[in-house]
This record gives structure tokens, sequence and C-alpha cells, in this order.
């Protein structure tokens, strides 16, 4: 997964410095192919959007967008393609 300049930039527009340093681009990598595996095609905006749940382990990202894909059912990958906002209930 590569980061062109203006995903940096929108990075830098909704996270600070020390967030964006914090980055383990190795663990983001391991989450973007899982998300690509599950058919999420939008997974780099979500990183852009919520990398928040990206600084997580990978094992704890992958069991909670597990859980995820079971609230929201079968058509998953439309309903967050929709609502982006709903991967904010890995958190629950």
């Amino acid at each position: 997964m590569l980061l062109d300049d203006l995903d940096i930039k929108l990075l830098k527009e909704n996270f600070d410095e020390e967030t964006i340093n914090s980055m383990d681009i190795d663990n983001i990598s391991k989450i973007y192919l899982y998300l690509k595996e599950n058919g999420i095609y939008y997974a780099k905006d979500l990183i852009i959007t919520s990398l928040d749940l990206f600084l997580l382990p990978s094992e704890k990202f992958i069991k909670q967008f597990e859980k995820l894909k079971i609230k929201l059912g079968k058509d998953y990958v439309n309903k967050l393609g929709e609502d982006a906002s709903l991967i904010e209930l890995m958190y629950d």
C-alpha cells in the first residue's frame, strides 16, 4: 500500500503529528491486505479517515472487524462503503 501526496495531506488534516508518527507501516499493511481480501475496495480511504483504528495491533483489528462483519450482516462491504463511520462500531 502506497500513500501519495494527497493521502499524506489528508492524514495531516485529519490527525496530529504524533498520531501520524505512531503509524507502524507493517501493521497497517497487514490490516490493509486483510481488508482487501474481504472485499473492502475502499480500504485506503478508511485508513485516511479512521487512522486510529489502524494503529491497533493487526490481530486485534482483525478480531474486531470480524465482529463488525457479523453486526452489519452479509452486505457489510456496501454498508461500510455508503457510511464509513460504521467502522467506529468496532469499538463496541
